[in-house]
């Protein structure tokens, strides 16, 4: 058998058998869970500047200038320097709906995105971080 015709009949029987092997491969995980966390824990502990360092980096390459956004499903705007970022943010942790957002503004810095942004808070009544009240 070469190796194009064994490399077809894996994928045929890994098509056929994919809830068997799903099976197997969740007990197997399941009763070497330790194992699994140890060298997870074992591998970041050796890598853990190199993961933040790439981290950071894959941060920085979304940065851009300072921007007011509006999320209309939520009433809400926010202020950021990564929108990528911070978008992801909102899902993960608020679960916002993020697809519909809307940049309102573009500032040089971000003292003049925070001076609209409290603007659109406390004069127009938009929802944030802040609140809506009037009075700054």
């Amino acid at each position: 058998m070469t190796k194009e015709e064994k490399r077809e009949y894996n994928n045929r029987y890994r098509a056929a058998n994919k809830e068997k092997i799903a099976a197997k491969q969740k007990a197997w995980n399941e009763k070497n869970k330790e194992k699994i966390a140890a060298e997870k824990k074992a591998w970041y502990k050796v890598n853990r500047e190199k993961v933040i360092a790439r981290t950071k980096a894959y941060l920085n390459s979304k940065k851009h200038e300072p921007v007011v956004y509006y999320l209309p499903e939520h009433h809400y705007v926010g202020v950021t320097d990564c929108l990528y970022g911070r978008l992801q943010r909102h899902r993960s942790f608020n679960k916002r709906l993020t697809g519909d957002y809307e940049i309102i503004y573009t500032a040089k810095d971000m003292t003049e995105a925070r001076a609209v942004e409290r603007y659109m808070h406390y004069e127009m009544g938009y929802n944030g971080k802040k609140g809506g009240t009037k009075g700054y």
